[in-house]
């Protein structure tokens, strides 16, 4: 942790240097390693800014505040900093793993026209879908509203025999049908 701090028509007080020193503790969490962190407090007539530079490596961000107290001008521009370094952060970490995501998401994909199962992960959620019609039809005429339309699942009350039925799209492109039995 390198933090420097400069002051342009201020005097940098012990109390200003200490909450640098304390935000920039809260920023190495987030970024997960040691920062060089550089703080420039300015005045303006009856205006505090603060300006704050933080680099990690090959990484940098940079934020800037202007109030009327330099404290909160110096805490709004470490929070602004905290927010890039957190999204910046989850933006490398998303396309790290963007792959895992992609076979998770087909995953939960083809567990939405299976069977319903209790959700053991606690990485799983459940998302509502749209609120589907449930309108009489034969099992023919049900494939081809499948076929003539984009969706994965159609659910049907069976013409025959009035019950509730499931159409799905398997993946190899055939159709699933799915009846039950009460």
């Amino acid at each position: 942790m390198t933090i420097a701090c400069t002051g342009r028509n201020v005097a940098v007080t012990p109390s200003l240097r200490q909450l640098a020193e304390e935000r920039v503790g809260r920023l190495e969490r987030h970024i997960g390693g040691p920062a060089v962190v550089r703080v420039i407090l300015s005045r303006e007539k009856h205006r505090f800014g603060a300006e704050v530079i933080a680099t990690q490596g090959r990484r940098s961000w940079k934020a800037q505040e202007e109030k009327g107290d330099p404290r909160a001008a110096l805490a709004l521009a470490f929070a602004k900093i905290d927010a890039q370094a957190a999204h910046d952060t989850e933006k490398r970490r998303d396309r790290k793993h963007k792959e895992t995501s992609r076979r998770l998401s087909k995953g939960l994909r083809a567990a939405e026209t299976a069977a319903p199962a209790p959700a053991r992960r606690a990485g799983l959620r459940v998302v509502r879908g749209r609120v589907a019609s449930v309108k009489p039809m034969g099992v023919d005429e049900a494939a081809l509203v499948m076929e003539s339309s984009r969706q994965e699942v159609l659910v049907f009350r069976d013409a025959s025999n009035e019950k509730v039925s499931v159409l799905y799209r398997r993946r190899d492109g055939d159709l699933g049908l799915i009846v039950p039995e009460c």
